[in-house]
């Protein structure tokens, strides 16, 4: 071979040599560049997730005192009217009282009771349930208003009571109420019955899908219905406001008998239950108000109920044999209730409200009680409703 082809082949191989040597290093880099990129990408898509923010009233309760979180359990019963006693007053704003319970010595006129529950309004910072029995018919304590005179046996259909409902809660409203301890969903055609003016009149299903839409009309417009009185009066005879009513039904009757709450509180419309004052002996030897059988695992357990439970008035006579006055608020509250109602007052201890909140409290205090999560639902439920602002 020549030497110039020699020459000239090297230097072919040379240059393709360099060539592929250039290629190689631009290809390196380029990858270096793609697997930078790739890191800068995993860097950023991946940061730190934020705190989640707490509901509100998960932060207004961590923020209370012992006083404050005691007071949210109770709604009292209160004395005046053109406006609240000198002393009455005094003790809402003490006791940090998170309710309370207008009754007829209450109630005179439209401009009166707007002016009160204003008043009721300023004891504490944080706003109270202003809480009244409006059912209607025989159970009313404001008697000038046509609408909310209108009894739950005289309503004939869903669409009826829906109307009503609607229409009384705003007017309840306008006046500073905002829970009416209403409807009575319990069933029973026994016109002796202790309650059976104040229910609904048709079948279970009429019943149920009266109280449905009683539900409706009253969340529509804001008022806090309350369902009233599990598990049920029945056809009992007996008034617990003197006597505690018995009921001998068997544990195999249970769910017949509860039939309508069982139904109502399963469609998940229902914010509050009040119990009842009712001893069923077959299923425990506790009344209902004191039974965590009855309250906690059949009505919160087997209904899935995750709403606010009331008492009915613990100062009824019906529970008078089973205990004291503290033992008794102690007792209905470890059974499930949330709040504990007691309708009366008076500056000295001849009825109970300051007894029981002072009790109630020394149990908190010292670490005997938690009622933490009693008072993260009422709270809750003031925040859903617009009595508790959130900003």
């Amino acid at each position: 071979m020549k030497p110039k082809v020699i020459f000239i082949t090297l230097l072919i191989l040379f240059f393709l040599s360099l060539l592929s040597l250039i290629v190689s290093i631009q290809y390196q880099k380029r990858n270096i560049q793609k697997e930078e990129t790739i890191i800068e990408e995993i860097i950023v898509e991946d940061p730190e997730p934020p705190e989640p923010q707490k509901p509100y009233e998960e932060i207004l309760l961590s923020q209370m005192t012992p006083e404050e979180k005691v007071g949210q359990i109770f709604m009292f019963g209160v004395e005046g009217n053109a406006t609240l006693t000198p002393q009455n007053k005094q003790f809402l704003i003490d006791s940090k009282a998170g309710g309370v319970l207008l009754m007829s010595r209450n109630i005179t006129n439209e401009t009166q009771l707007k002016t009160l529950t204003e008043e009721i309004q300023t004891t504490n910072n944080i706003p109270l349930f202003i809480s009244i029995d409006q059912e209607g018919g025989v159970v009313s304590r404001i008697k000038w208003n046509p609408t909310l005179m209108i009894s739950q046996s005289s309503i004939k259909s869903p669409e009826q009571a829906y109307n009503i409902a609607k229409n009384k809660g705003e007017i309840l409203k306008s006046m500073g109420i905002n829970m009416n301890l209403a409807p009575v969903i319990e069933y029973t055609t026994n016109p002796n019955s202790f309650i059976y003016q104040r229910t609904f009149r048709g079948n279970i299903d009429d019943v149920v899908n009266k109280s449905i839409a009683t539900i409706d009309g009253y969340t529509e417009v804001n008022m806090i219905p309350v369902l009233k009185h599990y598990p049920g009066h029945g056809d009992t005879v007996t008034d617990p406001h003197y006597y505690l009513p018995r009921i001998d039904i068997t544990n195999e009757q249970w769910q017949g008998y509860t039939e309508t709450f069982r139904r109502v509180i399963t469609e998940d419309k229902t914010d509050v239950v009040m119990i009842g004052h009712i001893l069923f002996p077959n299923i425990d030897v506790k009344p209902t108000t004191i039974s965590s059988e009855i309250i906690s695992n059949r009505l919160v357990n087997d209904l899935n109920y995750q709403g606010l439970i009331i008492s009915d008035d613990m100062e009824m006579d019906a529970l008078d044999s089973f205990g004291s006055p503290t033992e008794m608020g102690k007792q209905a509250l470890l059974a499930g209730v949330d709040i504990l109602i007691y309708s009366k007052y008076t500056p000295d201890n001849r009825y109970s409200q300051n007894i029981v909140y002072n009790y109630i409290l020394s149990e908190v205090k010292n670490g005997n009680m938690n009622i933490d999560q009693k008072v993260l639902k009422v709270l809750r439920i003031k925040v859903k409703y617009g009595i508790l602002p959130t900003e």
